[in-house]
């Protein structure tokens, strides 16, 4: 059973999570720690509904293991406990005593269960506000655009997307990169990826430490399916990380906690064995490298299943159990390296689009839970990122030989769907057999970024820093009646977001004509509005339509002359 709580469940009141001999503040005045409050109904009354999780609990389980369940649990915003196997039924395992956690706070009805067979609570959720980005979301919002590294055993198998998750586990002995080392410029691989990155204008690659398969790119005293038992016997990490140092490049790793086939497919792990060795790899590449910039979590708050391999529960309330145990390695992160980004994860969201490389809009970044809705308001600043393969269509993620390819127009439009919205962009460019990332793939990343560094390496018009009300207009002067097509425009977010809706005016022959543009709603980051035709003007005009907050806050609006690439 988990650590004794203390409640009271006679009326409903505020209460916080604590250890023994605690203190239960309520809402008469007193001290509430604001980690997790929460009210339990009285025995009276019920809430029906919204239960996105059944958890089978042990018979001695109380009520309040279900709500630190669900205070664990940042998707939860209510629960139901139920103590009566008819009241379990979509619950596993036959439960006579259950927990559901709920994703919304239903309305609150009149209780006809018998008393003690079904109790009912909901978390308190503060006002909400316009939220603020940490520091380090901030800086990975303003760069923008990160390259992912999809490479592992996984690459030598027979086109393979998922080793040891919907297929059987690749021997390790088949990573045999053949070209890992300089060529003849004295050019390693591992300085390819990042001179990849760096000629794309990403400014971090995210390489898979280990994918969901397991097979680690370093040599882990945690495991036995790493390139210590493969052809290639040398740290790739390792010198992935000075590569990332030398061409100034920020190092991140696709390591997801609840996924390692190998674990449960090899090795059958126990809850407790693979809730160890997963922290343990975790703390290595944490502790091994230097400073890591962000860890990438796939199937963030999920339980165990389908692409996520781990260890099915048999004590669903057992903390070192997904989906609880995510709160667990959140922790430990924070704890060893606290300026590490968790994102997807805690720290970024995934885009609605998928895997599309196309991305929302409207993009706010408030909510209320790492995984509710987003919208204006909100207590979490919780940015977005779209993701997507270079290797389109098909979604291929691992390097298959002959497979399709976006073009640098394609990237260019996905860009402008991601990034130029105001979420951050991450491009998988997966290196061959060799180690090295196709050329044909390089030649799209280099003519992709020339492309963005002659566009919006020069404007011809720009203002910043201006705090102003809504209903005021901003004018940018364009230097010698330029022709031009793009406009770029900035909130400052650690002012909070505001802008809701805008129109953007163009002065032509003495007289303001409005554009036409695509977007026209939220600014956030950025947000770039690229014309149908480019337009000979003077000036442009941006106007605040409606906004959250009375004062918007522009951290700078410039006006650019695109030059997409050719292919």
């Amino acid at each position: 059973m988990m650590k004794a709580l203390c409640v009271v469940v006679a009326v409903a009141a505020v209460f916080t999570i604590c250890s023994n001999n605690c203190a239960w503040g309520s809402d008469d005045g007193a001290v509430i720690d604001p980690t997790c409050q929460f009210v339990v109904d009285p025995y009276n009354v019920t809430r029906i509904g919204s239960d996105f999780q059944w958890i089978a609990m042990d018979i001695s389980a109380i009520e309040e293991d279900c709500i630190e369940l669900c205070c664990g649990n940042p998707k939860c915003q209510a629960w139901s406990f139920n103590t009566e196997t008819r009241y379990c039924t979509d619950a596993p395992n036959n439960a006579s005593v259950c927990c559901a956690l709920k994703d919304a706070i239903p309305s609150p009805q009149h209780s006809s269960f018998p008393i003690g067979a079904v109790s009912t609570g909901y978390k308190v959720i503060p006002p909400a506000t316009v939220p603020k980005p940490t520091d380090e979301q901030l800086k990975y919002m303003d760069m923008g655009f990160t390259m992912f590294l999809h490479f592992s055993v996984t690459t030598f198998g027979d086109n393979v997307e998922h080793d040891c998750v919907n297929s059987k586990c690749l021997p390790p002995s088949l990573f045999n990169p053949t070209e890992m080392g300089p060529d003849e410029n004295g050019i390693s691989a591992t300085d390819q990826w990042a001179l990849t990155a760096k000629a794309m204008g990403a400014g971090q690659i995210c390489a898979t430490a280990h994918h969901e398969g397991g097979f680690c790119l370093w040599p882990s005293k945690y495991s036995n399916y790493t390139v210590m038992q493969s052809g290639y016997q040398r740290d790739i990490i390792r010198d992935f990380v000075e590569s990332c140092a030398k061409y100034d490049i920020e190092p991140c790793f696709y390591i997801g906690p609840n996924a390692n086939g190998y674990f449960t497919q090899v090795l059958n792990y126990t809850n407790d064995e693979f809730y160890d060795a997963q922290m343990g790899m975790i703390k290595e590449v944490l502790t091994n490298y230097g400073f890591i910039n962000r860890l990438w979590w796939d199937h963030y708050l999920q339980p165990c299943g389908n692409l996520a391999e781990c260890p099915q529960c048999t004590n669903a309330s057992d903390p070192k159990c997904f989906p609880q145990a995510w709160e667990g390695f959140t922790d430990f992160v924070r704890s060893i390296s606290p300026k590490t980004i968790l994102g997807t994860g805690p720290d970024v969201g995934h885009s609605g689009g998928g895997e599309t490389g196309v991305g929302d809009y409207p993009v706010w970044n408030a909510v209320n839970g790492s995984s509710s809705a987003y919208g204006p308001l909100g207590n979490l600043f919780h940015p977005r990122e779209a993701d997507a393969t270079i290797q389109n269509p098909g979604d291929a993620w691992f390097y298959h030989e002959g497979h399709p390819y976006w073009n640098a127009s394609q990237v260019w439009n996905h860009f402008l769907l991601t990034y130029g919205r105001g979420e951050n962009f991450i491009l998988n460019m997966p290196p061959t057999k060799t180690g090295r990332i196709y050329e044909g793939h390089v030649d799209v990343a280099q003519k992709f970024g020339n492309a963005f560094r002659t566009t919006f390496g020069t404007s011809f018009g720009h203002v910043s820093n201006i705090n102003t009300t809504c209903n005021n207009t901003i004018v940018v002067h364009v230097a010698n009646n330029e022709m031009v097509d793009a406009i770029y425009t900035s909130e400052n977010l650690m002012e909070g977001q505001s802008i809701s809706s805008y129109a953007i005016d163009a002065l032509v022959d003495n007289q303001w004509v409005q554009q036409q543009i695509k977007n026209g709603q939220t600014v956030g980051i950025r947000v770039i509005d690229v014309l149908d035709e480019p337009i000979v003007t003077s000036a442009i005009r941006f106007r605040c339509l409606s906004s959250v907050q009375d004062t918007i806050h522009i951290q700078s609006i410039s006006v650019h002359k695109t030059y997409p690439p050719m292919d």
